[in-house]
């Protein structure tokens, strides 16, 4: 098949006979197309389409959509998902991070000795209490080792065996890999999750702290202008972002 010219041909990972998907020369894409819905004609009469229009959304030579993601359809399962959708997704699934977070500080001390040092106003209390945040203290060492661990196997868990986690299932949306329509494996979802949150660890340390924010803000806000809509996470993992609804 890598000989073949870029083009639709029968998708071979279709659920639905009749389906076509692009072959880009190299791979399979995620642009795919259902078959055109088969009307009887009346009276003998076959409907043709208008001169200088294509006869559904906008075709190719061949008769199928340039753009595939533009043809309106009351069943929108498999379209890319939009920014909006994996940014809500990535908010509702940071919840239980953010209260794992918050029972380790209580674990730790750090909630009831910021408090204290917060009650007398002791500046050198309130230092060495957040002091205790810091990754290069075993204290948040450990805490962002923990945080880490659970985001893994939340993640990691989630994408192998329903491609989705919580917060994707509540906004519709999930990852199946980009050259054919499954779950990612624990090898894909490990290096998404890897790409996505491994900078994490350099969080609180100098200079380099910095850089993986901001590479944590590129690489969040990069399907914004992809093609295939795809953070750089979902570049090194081979996976797409589509809808379910």
């Amino acid at each position: 098949m890598s000989a073949q010219p870029a083009g639709w041909y029968p998708d071979p990972f279709a659920a639905v006979p009749g389906a076509s998907r692009y072959w880009d020369g190299e791979r399979w894409t995620t642009q795919v197309q259902s078959p055109l819905p088969e009307h009887a004609p009346a009276h003998g009469h076959v409907e043709q389409p208008e001169a200088g229009r294509a006869g559904w959304g906008g075709s190719a030579p061949d008769g199928h959509p340039e753009r595939p993601w533009d043809v309106a359809r009351a069943d929108r399962q498999g379209e890319l998902a939009g920014w909006g959708r994996r940014a809500a997704a990535y908010l509702l699934d940071a919840i239980p991070v953010v209260l794992l977070g918050m029972l380790l500080l209580t674990m730790t001390g750090v909630t009831d000795a910021m408090n204290r040092a917060l009650e007398v106003g002791d500046a050198a209390a309130l230092d060495a209490a957040t002091a205790m945040l810091s990754p290069l203290s075993a204290t948040g060492l450990a805490v962002t080792f923990v945080n880490l661990l659970f985001v893994a196997v939340y993640n990691i868990g989630f994408h192998v065996s329903r491609g989705q986690t919580i917060g994707k299932m509540l906004v519709g949306i999930r990852v199946r890999m980009a050259d054919e329509d499954r779950h990612p494996d624990v090898r894909a979802a490990g290096v998404r999750w890897l790409v996505q949150f491994g900078p994490g660890l350099l969080n609180g340390v100098p200079m380099l702290g910095f850089l993986a924010g901001v590479f944590n803000l590129v690489d969040h806000v990069w399907p914004l202008w992809d093609p295939q809509r795809q953070a750089i996470h979902d570049k090194a993992a081979r996976t797409v972002v589509v809808r379910t609804r």
